[in-house]
């Protein structure tokens, strides 16, 4: 992946700036995500930044809120902003979300306080079987919403997608597997894995959110498979459950 200097200056500014909006309430701020991972791609890809505070009531928000704005607006930054306890939590309700934190963040400032959380594989494998049937069933509505536009069908397979490979990335790493760092060998690691045969597999390895949208048919084909995609997957992970 290229450098990334002036995603690194906003980041530079932004933790100065919470330091001193927050002071002594704000405990440690750190990158997660695709640009943490090597993933990234300009003007496409958000920034995201694990923010801890040792308090998050509405009065240790507002001063933070000006910062943030900013750097949501200007830099495409995400803030996830927890306290431990909320860290704590997030491990039984989001455990998908904190492994990957874990396993894939770069430390900004302070401490974020991920050290010592456990996640079960259990929870995540619940998760990922929500994560995925959900992601299907999502799916599913926007055809009969969007009366299966293509330019919608197209959009939302290319803005799932990315995060279903995350949901594998991270079963998988919990499982004990050396998950390859890009996307299309994740992909190919979970098909072998989940018994989901290369062809099915292989047309999704090499799509990204900056492709140019094939015509209005080869739509329909990609996002049927892709349904089909997702419904396998759903089935092997209830059966596995």
């Amino acid at each position: 992946m290229e450098p990334q200097p002036e995603i690194e200056r906003a980041l530079g500014s932004l933790v100065q700036q919470l330091r001193e909006a927050a002071g002594a309430n704000l405990l440690g701020v750190a990158l997660y995500g695709g640009l943490a991972k090597g993933r990234f791609t300009p003007g496409v890809s958000d920034v995201n930044v694990l923010i801890v505070l040792a308090e998050a009531g509405l009065d240790r928000l507002l001063p933070l809120a000006p910062a943030l704005t900013g750097a949501m607006r200007d830099s495409r930054v995400v803030p996830f902003v927890v306290t431990p306890e909320d860290l704590r939590a997030s491990a039984r309700l989001f455990p998908g979300k904190v492994v990957d934190m874990q396993t894939s963040h770069r430390l900004l400032w302070g401490d974020v306080h991920l050290a010592g959380i456990r996640v079960t594989v259990e929870a995540l494998r619940l998760r990922a079987r929500q994560e995925v049937k959900n992601t299907e069933l999502r799916l599913r509505l926007r055809v009969v919403e969007r009366a299966g536009d293509p330019g919608a069908l197209w959009r939302g397979l290319m803005a799932s997608l990315p995060k279903v490979a995350v949901t594998l990335e991270t079963l998988l790493r919990a499982q004990g597997f050396p998950v390859p760092p890009d996307r299309p060998g994740l992909l190919r690691l979970a098909a072998r894995e989940m018994d989901v045969p290369a062809e099915r597999i292989e047309r999704f390895t090499g799509l990204h959110r900056t492709d140019r949208r094939p015509d209005d048919e080869a739509v329909r084909r990609l996002y049927a498979d892709y349904l089909d995609l997702l419904a396998h997957l759903s089935r092997e992970l209830e059966a596995t459950a």
